[in-house]
């Protein structure tokens, strides 16, 4: 590899006239590997970390072709990002893992003002070993879902005690979280709003677990006394869940779901904004499947009713944005 000393112009020169900083000192000085290459791949400098990450000796590559040198390659890997950055005239940078060591890299090239004898542009190429980072997220991504297994699992759980505690309403959770996911979808919210609302509504008459047998299954008409009973169960919820750290308002909608727009709900009698967008989605799916379904004081009442009571009611009771959702997740075959 002759000629090495002058591959490129003034690679010796000074940062200013009082300055000994050469090129080769400022990448000498940098603790990931740099190397300085033409359009064709070549190696103009390289610095000492060359040796300490790839176990190359940096003088032994000057003047060589870069994938031979580092990657072992007659042709450049797909990975390198030179030749995008010769095209575009601009920086580039990708992260890539390299069979050749067994490791994830971060490189990225930058044109630069240095030239060589022959008039082409030099390119910085830098390069970082990135493997503990990406096995770093790598691990996080799995306690993730893990934990994320964990929480569905909770969810199920706490939906089979509801189902167990109240036969006559078993399933009721299941089909009010599908229509209310439905819902969201219509209205176009984010996946983690819809995840929120699919995990709420699984779990929404939890504070029934508080309710007394005899009431929930009692066949006939509902007390006044009883009724108030049955209308703590929002609360109950709340205080059930609202120590458990969800990454959504899960006891904030449940404990709003039986609100109304026009402040005639429970448990607070909130209107309008003070209710959170997912409780008044909630709210309307949670309607419509009670009202569809039998219970043990009357029989089912149907899904043509329940519609006609979102229609008579959409901004009286009901959200208007909601309640044109779930009509037009209905009006395409939806069935609970």
């Amino acid at each position: 590899m002759g000629g090495k000393e002058h591959l490129v112009e003034n690679t010796t020169q000074r940062i200013d006239k009082n300055s000994s900083i050469t090129i080769q000192k400022i990448v000498d000085s940098l603790p990931f590997y740099v190397i300085l290459v033409d359009p064709d791949h070549k190696i103009l400098i390289a610095n000492k970390a060359v040796k300490s990450t790839l176990g190359i000796d940096p003088e032994e590559i000057i003047g060589g072709f870069c994938p031979r040198v580092i990657h072992n390659s007659e042709c450049a890997i797909p990975e390198c990002p030179l030749e995008e950055a010769v095209e575009k005239g601009k920086g580039i940078e990708r992260e890539y893992y390299d069979t050749s060591y067994g490791k994830w890299f971060s490189s990225a090239i930058y044109p630069t003002e240095l030239k060589t004898l022959d008039g082409k542009i030099a390119y910085f190429h830098m390069v970082r070993d990135i493997t503990d980072r990406i096995e770093a997220e790598r691990n996080m991504e799995e306690s993730l879902l893990k934990l994320q297994k964990i929480t569905d699992a909770i969810i199920k759980t706490l939906t089979r005690i509801i189902d167990k505690r109240d036969p006559y309403t078993a399933g009721h959770q299941q089909r009010v979280s599908k229509l209310a996911v439905e819902m969201a979808k219509e209205l176009q919210l984010c996946p983690n709003k819809i995840k929120g609302i699919q995990v709420a509504s699984l779990i929404h008459d939890i504070g029934k677990i508080a309710v007394p047998i005899e009431i929930l299954s009692k066949p006939g008409k509902i007390s006044s006394h009883e009724f108030n009973i049955i209308k703590e169960h929002p609360f109950v919820g709340y205080e059930i869940l609202k120590e458990i750290d969800f990454p959504w308002p899960v006891s904030q909608i449940v404990l709003q779901h039986h609100e109304r727009i026009n402040g005639s709900g429970y448990p607070y009698g909130l209107q309008e904004n003070e209710i959170i967008l997912e409780a008044k989605i909630l709210s309307v799916a949670d309607v419509v499947e009670a009202m569809s379904s039998h219970r043990p004081y009357r029989q089912a009442l149907g899904k043509d009713k329940a519609l006609e009571e979102l229609k008579a009611n959409k901004g009286i009771l009901y959200d208007k944005d909601a309640v044109d959702a779930c009509l037009n997740v209905f009006s395409r075959g939806f069935e609970l």
